[in-house]
């Protein structure tokens, strides 16, 4: 009997946290899974909910294995939840930028992008920002333009005197294949910005020859602090 309650507790758990996420908790899934994709995520609620519905129908006899062989089994579904209690605050940073651009042998961020295909590495509808993956995919024909780009910045002592490294992560289905996608900016007159701190840079576009990498650089006017996107990934 308690190894069926157990189970059950368990079960209701996940389903209950799957559709929260689904419902209440969006801002944090935006920053787990391809928006697309966020179906699985309401599926998922569903067949947990099936699988308890069995599991309250199923005769107590299948219950009576001993809790003690069963705990460390029960627990391990359980572990995976803990990690929900970082959910608010957790984020890509300049760290996880380290751990996942591709690097030189000299063990600075070499371009690893992808060209967008059809469309879906454009900015949020009705803003005037140009993705990131663009500026990578067309610098050339964008070069001499105004744009205005939203990233995390990071400064780094393997950079050139004066610039930055604007950038945000792409993502196919979800953060665990999450690659960054970056160019150049200059650093504002007076305050930099901290380190991963979110940017509005609004300036010229160029092209930096860069360790022999062809890189976007924005020339910027204005450098404003900007509020974490509500989808914060390219696709």
């Amino acid at each position: 009997m308690p190894t069926v309650f157990l189970k059950n507790c368990i079960l209701a758990l996940w389903a209950g946290f799957f559709a929260w996420l689904a419902t209440f908790g969006q801002q944090h899934l935006a920053r787990l899974l391809h928006p697309k994709l966020w179906w699985l995520v309401i599926c998922g609620a569903v067949v947990l909910l099936l699988f308890l519905a069995v599991n309250l129908r199923r005769p107590r006899a299948l219950g009576q294995i001993s809790l003690w062989w069963r705990w460390p089994t029960l627990l391990i579904l359980v572990v995976p939840l803990a990690y929900c209690m970082m959910l608010p605050t957790a984020r890509f940073n300049s760290q996880t930028f380290a751990q996942r651009a591709l690097q030189d042998a000299e063990g600075a961020a070499a371009p690893g992008f992808v060209a967008p295909q059809s469309g879906e590495d454009e900015a949020e509808e009705g803003t005037t920002e140009t993705s990131l993956g663009r500026l990578n995919a067309e610098a050339a024909s964008l070069a001499g333009q105004e744009v205005e780009v939203v990233c995390q910045v990071m400064s780094d002592a393997k950079l050139p005197a004066g610039l930055m490294v604007c950038y945000r992560f792409r993502i196919t289905c979800c953060a665990a294949d999450a690659q960054p996608v970056f160019i150049f900016v200059t650093k504002p007159q007076g305050a930099v910005p901290a380190n991963d701190a979110w940017v509005r840079a609004k300036g010229r576009l160029s092209v930096y020859e860069h360790r022999g990498y062809s890189i976007p650089l924005v020339t910027t006017e204005t450098v404003a602090s900007e509020k974490e996107p509500a989808v914060p990934f390219l696709f």
